[in-house]
């Protein structure tokens, strides 16, 4: 900074020291005292010093305000930032969202327009899916704004699988699917509605590839470990570190037409939200792991 002042206050400088040569040319030319000089040298020099601290001081300031504006300014620069990208992810989120959510709108309009014996099962299914589907759009709007407060509080994880069994037991009689699970009196820390979600998806994605075959809930006491397994098809290798990115289904997913891609996505985003760690195994024909680590404590 100082480096910066002498520069741009060389002039001033300059003429202060010219000023000093000028008047003592003038006393030596013309003969005049040199004890009047001595006062008027000094009187001089303490006015131009104190000028320059003056000048110093408000140089000072000024590149402290220069600074705070920049800093400002990068602020504003990156919340601009940040606020598009968040604007494009809810666009990119929502565009896929929409088409997703047409599958069972058209299926059920087809149901209603030629109904048969099943259509009432059939279209209890789709309204499944579009409530599911409506959950999501409402959790993800909670999730990207970061403004939003976590409400953490104990409660036991029966009573958030419970209702979700409910919801879904219709699903597991169309699919002759086998439920394992004894209803858990272990209490955790956590976010209910969005756990709830988190496994609503997971049981959703089992049920999806689990058909005619078995799905496990377990928690473990000790680690305070949730698991869903189902014993369905499995899935690839290859897609295993991809299945939590936005609108990826894999192999299986091309293969199920209402595999979206954002189910375990949004699985992903409340994980990280809440710290409740996600992690998933699995053997190709034989089993799916998914689980979810808790808080024991706040």
């Amino acid at each position: 900074m100082m480096r910066r002042f002498l520069s741009q206050h060389m002039g001033l400088i300059t003429l202060f020291i010219a000023m000093h040569l000028l008047i003592w040319l003038v006393f030596i030319l013309f003969a005049l005292p040199m004890d009047v000089f001595g006062v008027l040298f000094w009187n001089l020099t303490i006015m131009m010093g104190v000028y320059l601290v003056y000048k110093a001081l408000v140089f000072k300031r000024e590149s402290q305000l220069r600074e705070v504006i920049e800093e400002l300014e990068q602020e504003r620069t990156d919340i601009l930032e940040q606020s598009r990208l968040r604007q494009s992810e809810l666009e990119n989120y929502f565009m896929m969202w929409v088409h997703q959510i047409k599958t069972p709108i058209t299926v059920s309009q087809l149901i209603l327009s030629n109904p048969d014996d099943k259509a009432l099962a059939n279209l209890r299914q789709e309204m499944l899916d579009i409530d599911n589907y409506t959950n999501m759009a409402l959790n993800y709007l909670k999730l990207s704004n970061p403004e939003t407060n976590m409400v953490f509080s104990k409660r036991k994880l029966g009573e958030i699988i419970k209702p979700l069994l409910r919801k879904y037991r219709i699903q597991f009689i169309q699919h002759n699917i086998k439920l394992h699970y004894e209803l858990n009196e272990a209490e955790v820390v956590t976010e209910v509605n969005l756990t709830s979600l988190m496994i609503e998806q997971l049981l959703n994605n089992a049920l999806k590839y689990a058909k005619q075959e078995s799905i496990y809930l377990t928690f473990d006491p000790e680690t305070y470990v949730l698991s869903i397994k189902d014993t369905g098809k499995g899935i690839r290798a290859e897609d295993l570190p991809k299945i939590f990115d936005k609108g990826y289904s894999g192999f299986n997913g091309q293969l199920n037409q209402k595999s979206s891609g954002l189910g375990l996505y949004l699985v992903n985003l409340v994980s990280k939200r809440l710290e409740q760690p996600v992690t998933v195994e699995s053997r190709v024909n034989e089993e799916t792991v998914f689980t979810i680590k808790f808080h024991k404590e706040a």
